[in-house]
């Protein structure tokens, strides 16, 4: 059915500047795309790529340029912008080494894990879990290359622990092969190594249990789309707090939680040091 335009008033937008304010507001960081979802989820908007490119977009970005919106609540992590690390001083440079310090936390772990990521856009919301726990997150931008793959079985071929890839991908045809894809792809580079697959979002579990919401399956000239029933659910549509969650439930059932705490805190003196080294560094 052919999208009917919506002509809203002033009163209308107004309303919904409010709502997405107020969206916003209940989030440390969104995308564009989440805020869409959220809105949809809402009953705000249609369910539309013209409401999320007139009105989404739009409003975001009259709400930003006015600053009701401060710009570090929408990110966008499929801009990448790459600057080299200099430093005005020795002084400097060792406040950010201690500032930087971090303990391995796998090193002596009897397993590794790793979170591989379909979409470049949500990256940023998964590596606040990830970072903070010491694990890998790999930004596949669809299905993943062959260097990846291969790259990856090499580190495998070199540590005998079991690796176990926790996967994030849309709930579509080429999201539900995606992760078997990657772990067959690795095993005929590495056919003795230990590797494990946990599909952590999104899954139709997960689709029906947070009501997420849907859009129509592409099938036309997809070779994928044969085995896929249904309509398809875009990894976006999860509220970024529940996904962060998920990760991070699914990171900590790896590692042992006691070890973590007494790492921290023999990273945090070993830090505090550094830092103290390289005040008296500077100093002398």
């Amino acid at each position: 059915m052919p999208y009917k335009r919506v002509r809203r008033t002033s009163t209308d937008i107004d309303g919904l500047k409010s709502a997405m304010l107020s969206i916003v507001d209940q989030h440390d960081q969104l995308t564009i795309r989440h805020l869409f979802y959220l809105m949809v989820s809402a009953a705000l908007i249609e369910k539309t790529e013209v409401e999320y490119n007139n009105v989404v977009i739009r409003l975001a970005l009259q709400l930003r340029r006015s600053g009701d919106i401060p710009f570090g609540k929408i990110v966008d992590g499929t801009r990448l912008y790459r600057v080299p690390r200099t430093f005005g001083s020795v002084e400097e440079a060792l406040r950010d080494t201690a500032r930087l310090y971090r303990r391995d936390y796998w090193r002596a772990a009897d397993e590794l894990v790793e979170v591989w990521c379909e979409k470049e856009a949500i990256s940023g919301f998964l590596y606040d879990v990830t970072a903070p726990l010491g694990v890998p997150l790999m930004v596949t931008r669809g299905f993943s290359s062959e260097s990846i793959v291969q790259s990856v079985a090499n580190d495998i071929e070199c540590d005998p622990r079991p690796l176990t890839i926790l996967f994030v991908s849309d709930l579509d045809p080429s999201g539900d092969i995606m992760p078997e894809d990657v772990i067959r792809r690795i095993r005929h580079y590495a056919p003795y190594g230990n590797i494990g697959l946990e599909r952590i979002a999104v899954t139709r579990e997960q689709a029906q249990l947070f009501n997420l919401p849907t859009r129509p399956t592409k099938r036309d000239g997809n070779r994928h789309a044969a085995n896929f029933d249904g309509e398809s659910v875009e990894v976006d549509a999860m509220p970024p707090d529940i996904l962060k969650e998920l990760v991070r439930l699914s990171i900590e059932e790896h590692m042992d939680l006691d070890q973590l705490q007494v790492l921290r805190t023999a990273e945090a003196s070993e830090r505090e040091q550094l830092r103290l080294f390289g005040k008296g560094g500077a100093n002398g």
